[in-house]
């Protein structure tokens, strides 16, 4: 939450210094990034976490293989930057090329110490490491942009403070077993694992990225720096209430190895608890964002409005993807994670391409909806791949998608729309802001009672949890 936090005050900062063409570069630098990045060091890391009682023994071979393919995709996101200036015409996409090159060796510098943490359970230091990172790497950012580096001070300070996470993490203790101890292990088909985690995760990652050069494409860089800032405020809840927690949830379940009915039950618990807080504050998310941008941003921002709202909605939806990934890893189940994302890849963009010529006038924001929306089909998807065959499967997609989202709407959407009928006005748009979260935050835990009993349970359950825990160790420590 820190880290959001943090993230969101320095993208407002620098939406007040840069302009939409500025973010629309670095986005499609991003794109371009993640699209040539076929095999990320941290796929790997999902396949070492599989048998955690093997990952420090399989640190040094993991470590030869991720440098070959790092050296590889450094030199090809060089020339990706070369290509882009070619197609679209823009200079700047050689610099944003060279800048962009040294991600893979900051992900390579966090690949070891990251996967030890991970394989421990040592979710505290990472998630402080992070906060320093991320707060450090916004103030450079916005430092930058204030000094005139435009779409350089997007790019840069994420990764330079890549490497300082892997400083505090701990760099250089993995891989500390003695080298003879390999061959005593069962052979591990690593290479093969690795491609098909890096395949379904770059398919996956392509599929977040690919809206801002679809939108580049079909309009201009500033319809894809709207629709990179919308991106990034809508989908700050979901970063830390399910991107976050699928990243701890992953090697929790690998600890439930052999049992796929226990981690069937634990991801359905998961997954109803998260949905209870990303449901509502995503629909909030999509009624404030309106008064929100009026009051607090620049004119130049307005078109970016209608983008937020449809990924908010959308946004509403994807919070159990990242569990989803996290459980299928977890159980090795690469090929079918593979396949999920391709299929998912294919149907999406295609929609886009054919909604984007279909509506030539207005393709930026039909590229957006689809985009936007096809969690709401495919986020359920996923769920149903974690669970047949262990749990019912109607009923985990019933409790963890209809009930919640069913408990947000009936409070959230009358409410917004009492206010949809007041004179339009910054005085409105300011009550509005302060008054439908007062309303929610009062009246959703009783919906969520009255509707999904056992997930308000649940909530309830370890709500109680970290406040006896929190204020154990305080009293404790009083004592």
């Amino acid at each position: 939450m820190l880290n959001r936090g943090v993230s969101l005050l320095g993208t407002l900062a620098l939406m007040y210094i840069l302009v939409p063409e500025q973010f629309g570069i670095a986005s499609v630098a991003i794109s371009i990034q993640s699209l040539v990045m076929v095999l990320p060091a941290f796929t790997l890391s999902d396949v070492l976490l599989t048998r955690p009682e093997e990952c420090r023994a399989r640190m040094r071979e993991a470590m030869r293989l991720c440098w070959i393919v790092t050296i590889l995709m450094s030199g090809l996101l060089v020339g990706a930057g070369h290509l882009a200036a070619h197609l679209y015409r823009q200079p700047a996409f050689i610099m944003a090329g060279y800048v962009i090159a040294w991600r893979p060796i900051a992900d390579l510098m966090l690949f070891a110490p990251q996967t030890r943490l991970r394989a421990d359970l040592r979710f505290a230091r990472m998630a402080k490491a992070d906060a320093i990172g991320q707060t450090a790497s916004t103030v450079v950012s916005v430092a930058m942009a204030a000094a005139g580096a435009g779409f350089v001070s997007i790019l840069l300070p994420p990764i330079l403070f890549t490497g300082v996470r892997a400083f505090l993490y701990g760099h250089g203790r993995v891989g500390d077993a003695a080298h003879h101890e390999l061959p005593n292990l069962a052979p591990r088909p690593l290479v093969r694992e690795y491609m098909l985690s890096g395949l379904g995760q770059y398919v996956h990652g392509g599929l977040v990225m690919i809206p801002p050069v679809l939108i580049a494409q079909f309009s201009d860089e500033r319809h894809a720096g709207w629709f990179s800032t919308s991106f990034a405020l809508s989908a700050s809840i979901n970063t830390v209430v399910a991107v976050s927690v699928g990243l701890v949830l992953q090697p929790v379940f690998a600890q439930m190895s052999g049992d796929r009915a226990r981690q069937a039950a634990a991801f359905s618990r998961s997954c109803a608890a998260i949905a209870a807080v990303a449901m509502p504050a995503c629909l909030l998310q999509a009624v404030l964002l309106g008064p929100a941008f009026r009051l607090m941003l620049p004119d130049r921002w307005s078109g970016a409005i209608s983008m937020g709202v449809v990924m908010s909605v959308g946004q509403a939806f994807y919070f159990a993807v990242n569990p989803a990934m996290g459980l299928l890893k977890a159980q090795g189940r690469f090929r079918t994670f593979l396949a999920w994302q391709a299929i998912q890849l294919a149907c999406v963009s295609g929609a886009m391409i054919a909604a984007a010529l279909l509506w030539r006038e207005e393709s930026a924001l039909a590229i957006v909806s689809v985009y936007g929306l096809y969690h709401v089909v495919f986020s359920p998807a996923g769920v149903w791949l974690c669970v047949r065959g262990s749990t019912s499967a109607t009923r985990a997609i019933v409790e963890i998608f209809l009930k919640p989202v069913v408990a947000a709407a009936v409070v959230i959407v009358p409410a917004a729309w009492a206010w949809s009928l007041a004179s339009p006005g910054p005085i409105t748009d300011l009550l509005r802001l302060l008054t439908v979260p007062a309303l929610a935050l009062l009246a959703y835990p009783l919906s969520l009672r009255r509707i999904a009993p056992s997930t308000h349970a649940e909530c309830g359950h370890l709500l109680a949890s970290v406040t006896r825990g929190r204020f154990g160790r305080s009293i404790g420590e009083s004592k």
